[in-house]
């Protein structure tokens, strides 16, 4: 028989290059090539062990392992640390140091606040390759579960109620240390029957009396109301319909995407996305630049968005929601100022619902048209004292009859289709293929900088096999 030669102990003049046995072209050779390109001075001044003290590791080899980390799902600091002593890869990234997994957790929530800038710097890096030019861009978002359990969304009179359960519990053991049991002493809790028993009892409610009122000092904290539904484990996260029509504590996400990379993400906790556009849109605005179009579905259809839109010189591409209130059918009485239907049916101007500072407000004034006025309100009285009405929002009108016209259009149907492929590519390669579908840190700041992770994760890949 005819065999290469095996050798487990194969030892070696120089000590191997890790990269060499991966190769150039490999995603953590290409990875480590692409962030010393970055501008990391901020996150490396951070550290302030310069006067002494015992030295750190290197910023941009944490950075470095965490994000490949991401980018080939595994989010754990502890199996980022596992990683680091049998993946090649991760022993190239790290020049073989070995940091444990509290070291790795600790960088993740502590420096995430450099990420941000280390994120334009890679979108402003896809724009030099000529991967985006912020022409035709997509809004989407989807919800993300937040690590909370959904039983422990609780309120202010919840736990009250709990602790006077536990202070009556305490009370009941007092008495029946004052007691000479009888006959039918087989009744009680055995439990009770010693006093090394009562007492060992009395710690335990103690302690969960005591867990109790710190969740009450949280959730008081947090809300004066009494009926608030908070989460003490999360408290930012909120209760929320999911994709897979479950209810749990989650995140909504935004997400702007052009040629399938992530140019910018909004984190919020509405159920659904109506207001989140124009927050994500000043948030891109401030770090980046705004997209020449814009393409989203009708969950974000609304006069506001399209006013924010027309306002900033954005081509929005949204189908609405619904048709707006068809008026052929009435006879509009300027002199009169009403509304006649084909039954005859006068309606009468009752009130403008006028929005400021996003708040709704009753204006009995006079009919108007202006872009500050949410609806205008008609009504009928019939012949039983019944009132009917009609809402008419003319700057809804005219914002649908603009849209329906954009999207009626071969051209628009075009630029339209954009969106499929896009945005909703986007999460789906961060949910199938990367796997991340629950956040592993807490609280809105660590949300935020762990989005930032998986969206610089998907960028690159993304920018490295285009």
């Amino acid at each position: 028989m005819n065999f290469k030669d095996y050798q487990q102990k194969q030892s070696y003049l120089l000590p191997p290059n890790f990269g060499d046995f991966l190769g150039e072209s490999h995603q953590a050779v290409i990875l480590s090539e692409f962030i010393k390109e970055l501008n990391t001075k901020e996150l490396e001044q951070s550290y302030s062990n310069d006067k002494g003290g015992r030295s750190a590791y290197h910023p941009v080899m944490l950075l470095s392992i965490i994000i490949y980390g991401y980018m080939n799902s595994t989010f754990s600091s502890r199996q980022i640390a596992k990683q680091l002593k049998e993946n090649l890869a991760f022993m190239y990234l790290s020049g073989n140091e070995r940091p444990d997994f509290r070291t790795i957790s600790r960088f993740r929530k502590e420096k995430g606040i450099y990420l941000e800038k280390l994120f334009t710097a890679i979108v402003e890096k896809a724009q030099d390759l000529g991967m985006i030019s912020f022409d035709i861009c997509s809004i989407d978002g989807t919800k993300i579960y937040a690590n909370a359990s959904k039983g422990k969304n609780t309120t202010k009179k919840d736990i009250k109620e709990r602790i006077s359960a536990l202070i009556k519990e305490a009370e009941k053991i007092d008495e029946l240390e004052d007691e000479i049991f009888g006959d039918d002493e087989d009744n009680e809790n055995k439990d009770l029957k010693t006093k090394e028993g009562r007492q060992k009892k009395k710690e335990e409610i103690e302690k969960a009396k005591a867990e109790e009122e710190n969740r009450l000092k949280l959730v008081s904290s947090l809300s004066p109301d009494e009926d608030t539904r908070i989460n003490t484990t999360d408290p930012d996260s909120k209760l929320m319909k999911m994709k897979k029509k479950d209810y749990a504590n989650g995140y909504n996400i935004q997400n702007i995407t052009e040629n399938g990379i992530i140019i910018n993400s909004y984190i919020s906790t509405d159920q659904n996305d109506l207001k989140t556009l124009i927050p994500s849109m000043n948030k891109m605005k401030e770090l980046l630049r705004l997209p020449k179009k814009l393409l989203a579905d009708k969950g974000y259809s609304s006069a506001d968005n399209y006013s924010f839109c027309e306002e900033n010189e954005i081509d929005a591409y949204i189908p609405a929601f619904q048709k707006p209130k068809d008026l052929s059918g009435y006879v509009y009485d300027k002199d009169n100022n009403t509304y006649t239907d084909k039954e005859g049916k006068v309606y009468r101007f009752k009130q403008n619902v006028v929005r400021k500072k996003d708040k709704k407000e009753i204006s009995s004034g006079p009919r108007d048209q202006s872009s500050n006025v949410y609806r205008m309100i008609y009504e009928n009285t019939d012949e039983v004292g019944k009132k009917h009405y009609i809402s008419i929002s003319f700057e809804w009108q005219r914002h649908t009859k603009k849209q329906k016209e954009k999207l009626s259009t071969k051209q628009g149907r075009q630029i339209y289709k954009h969106r499929m492929h896009d945005a909703e590519g986007v999460f789906a390669n961060i949910k199938k293929n990367l796997k991340f579908t629950t956040f592993n840190l807490r609280g809105l700041k660590g949300v935020n900088t762990e989005w930032l992770l998986i969206s610089i994760a998907h960028n690159l890949k993304k920018m490295t096999h285009a």
